[in-house]
């Protein structure tokens, strides 16, 4: 009998047709596309991620200087021209400065005007003399420096006594001396010997007499008199004393014998004036 022969039908392998690729390579696209951002916002750049804050200058706070104060000391009451010692301390803060330089000034016609420089010590303290020749204001300058601020004294005054006042404290230092006739000091004097003795001190020289002292000196109105000024009273048109007057209506005297130098009230209205040139 003859063998039937059937055809044998293979499966077929399974190989991709480009139908599929095209579906898978859909689905992947669709896949990253769903996890992605979205394209519409892009990432910053560089220049707009910097917050513009951040970009300001920054405020830097002001340094706080330290405070500084000064007081300033001279010679009291009128002095004579020349050298005095003129005082300085200087703090920061309430704390003594020191190695500081201060400068000193005195006012004159033009404004304030150099005289010296001090440096401070330890205790904030500088003290240096300087000279005078007439009366004037002071005060001391510290120009400051990074930590600290400037600083500016008070102003003192110096006084200085021109020769008919310093023959006015001259007399005064008398007082108590005894009167001796023809005596010119310096342990006794009388009426012109005073006198003469004071200016003298004072870098004035006068006549011995107070008969040549009245013709020595320039005639004042008696009501014009300052201190300083020679007080000649008279009898019968003669010249009987002399003294140097004070102010206030009295005059320094080397009175009588028995008697001391003192300050006596003018106590007669027989006198003239005369002014010391």
């Amino acid at each position: 009998m003859g063998l039937s022969t059937h055809a044998t039908h293979a499966t077929p392998a399974l190989h991709p047709t480009r139908s599929t690729l095209s579906v898978a390579a859909t689905m992947v696209l669709l896949t990253l596309c769903l996890a992605s951002p979205a394209l519409a916002d892009p990432l910053p750049t560089a220049a707009s991620a910097v917050s513009p804050a951040a970009t300001a200058p920054v405020a830097v706070a002001p340094v706080a200087l330290a405070r500084m104060t000064m007081r300033i000391s001279g010679p009291t009451g009128a002095v004579s021209p020349g050298a005095h010692v003129i005082g300085v301390r200087l703090m920061a803060d309430g704390a003594y400065v020191r190695d500081a330089p201060v400068r000193v000034e005195r006012w004159a016609a033009s404004g304030w005007e150099y005289v010296g420089r001090m440096i401070t010590d330890a205790e904030g303290l500088a003290r240096q003399p300087f000279g005078f020749a007439s009366t004037t204001r002071v005060r001391a300058l510290y120009e400051g420096s990074a930590t600290r601020t400037t600083g500016i004294s008070p102003e003192v005054g110096v006084r200085i006594a021109d020769f008919r006042q310093q023959a006015v404290r001259i007399a005064s230092q008398q007082a108590g001396k005894p009167y001796r006739y023809g005596s010119v000091g310096p342990d006794s004097f009388d009426c012109s010997g005073l006198v003469t003795y004071a200016f003298a001190r004072a870098g004035k020289t006068l006549p011995r007499t107070s008969q040549d002292m009245l013709r020595a000196t320039q005639r004042i109105a008696n009501d014009a008199k300052q201190p300083g000024d020679l007080v000649f009273t008279h009898t019968a048109g003669r010249v009987g004393h002399v003294g140097i007057y004070a102010g206030d209506g009295r005059f320094w005297v080397a009175p009588r014998s028995g008697d001391v130098v003192k300050l006596q009230r003018i106590y007669t209205t027989s006198y003239v004036v005369g002014r010391v040139g």
